[in-house]
């Protein structure tokens, strides 16, 4: 037999021996145990991942807007917003609102809102100072707490409201007994509404 016929028997062998010598050693890596097997995510598992790590990444939530509780209604466009009616451990009650002004001419007629007092309007001007609390439960009418100069514990500088404008306004009154929950809040010449306390 020539050398010719020989060789491509030889390189026949050979090949398949290092094919099986290869499948031998690769065999050998699948088993070893201290292999760590490293999988590449679905698009479905990349996603839910995602959104776990976007927990500290997320932007820090905006404030939310005031909550409208009640809304009273006054003359020429003018509204008040109710946003809290609290009763705190002091033994006040606060209410909080927004005070608007939604037609396009500015709002002069502010005077009535400060009451009826003379030294309260002297020392503070137009103002919510004529605001009261009634209890009709206990019926019971809370005005405005005031300083030792008769202003008012409540919004002051009230001369113009300004057309198409919103500002926040306050009121504070002496709290009623604690088994009254539910109120009138009456202002001069808007209509009054209900009210439910919370407690601070």
């Amino acid at each position: 037999m020539s050398m010719w016929q020989i060789t491509p028997a030889r390189r026949t062998v050979a090949a398949a021996s290092l094919a099986a010598a290869l499948a031998l050693t690769l065999s050998a890596c699948g088993d070893d145990p201290a292999k760590t097997e490293t999988q590449i995510p679905s698009s479905s598992q990349q996603h839910t991942s995602d959104q776990g790590g976007g927990e500290r990444a997320r932007q820090p939530e905006q404030p939310a807007e005031d909550t409208v509780i009640a809304t009273l209604h006054g003359p020429q466009g003018i509204t008040l917003d109710v946003t809290s009616a609290t009763r705190d451990s002091s033994g006040f009650v606060t209410v909080n609102g927004n005070l608007k002004n939604s037609s396009d001419e500015d709002f002069t007629d502010t005077a009535q809102w400060t009451g009826p007092e003379l030294a309260m309007k002297r020392a503070a001007g137009d103002s919510l100072g004529g605001a009261t609390l009634v209890d009709k439960a206990e019926k019971k009418r809370y005005y405005t707490l005031r300083d030792t100069e008769n202003r008012p514990l409540a919004t002051t500088g009230l001369g113009i409201v300004a057309a198409n404008s919103a500002q926040k306004v306050f009121m504070q009154f002496p709290a009623p007994p604690k088994s009254t929950t539910d109120v009138d809040l009456q202002i001069p010449t808007f209509q009054a509404v209900s009210l439910t306390l919370t407690d601070a």
